[in-house]
Order: C-alpha cells, then structure tokens, then sequence
C-alpha cells in the first residue's frame, strides 16, 4: 500500500511540475524564443535550438542542406546566429560580461561550426 502511495506522490508532483514548466517560462525558453526566428530565416537549414552551458547557444542543422547551402547564406547565418545570441543574453543577463557562443551542430551532435563573442 505504501508504494501506491508513494507512486501516487510521485505522478502528482510531476504532474504539477509539468504545470508549472508550462505556464512560466524557464530563462532559456524565453532565449530560444528570441532567437527562434532564425528558424524561419533560414527554413530547411536551421532545425532547433538548445542553451547549454547558459552562455552557450546550441543550433541544430541540417547538415544535407547545410551543404549545398552558399557561402554567403552560410556567412550570414552565422552572423544573425550570434548577433540574435548576444541580443538575447544580454537582455536575460543586464550587466554581465563574458564571451557568449553559438555552437551549430548536426542531427548526431557533431560541431559543425562556431561562433564567440565578447559582451
């Protein structure tokens, strides 16, 4: 009986966590929203996003379309990439320095490329 119970504790904290997580934000959701139009900008190339240490920006992308993309795109994308980036932690982080980065990645977590900048 005890481990009903116990389960019963368990289903309903989670539930409410789930909750919670849902209707408040957490810091890194609300940078990846400020930075979510990239996806769209660049659609079929950009695929997802991830904040992983809090100064790092994690960018998935097709590595397929990454590869018959130009050069300039290419350049451009990663330009926006850390411009957004750095817009975005700035106004999560006022008054804080350091360098920030953006790592983009393909479909397994392999680095594709990246870039850093100091703010």
């Amino acid at each position: 009986m005890n481990e009903v119970r116990a389960l019963g504790f368990v289903t309903l904290a989670a539930l409410l966590a789930s909750c919670a997580s849902t209707s408040n934000p957490s810091q890194a959701d609300r940078e990846i929203a400020a930075v979510s139009s990239l996806k769209h900008q660049y659609s079929g190339l950009v695929m997802g996003f991830d904040v992983r240490p809090a100064d790092t920006l994690i960018v998935s992308l097709d590595l397929q379309q990454y590869i018959e993309t130009d050069d300039q795109t290419i350049a451009a994308m990663k330009r926006d990439g850390l411009a957004r980036w750095r817009s975005a932690w700035s106004a999560a982080h006022p008054h804080e320095h350091g360098t920030i980065h953006v790592r983009f990645i393909d479909f397994i977590g392999r680095k594709v490329a990246t870039e850093s900048t100091k703010v």
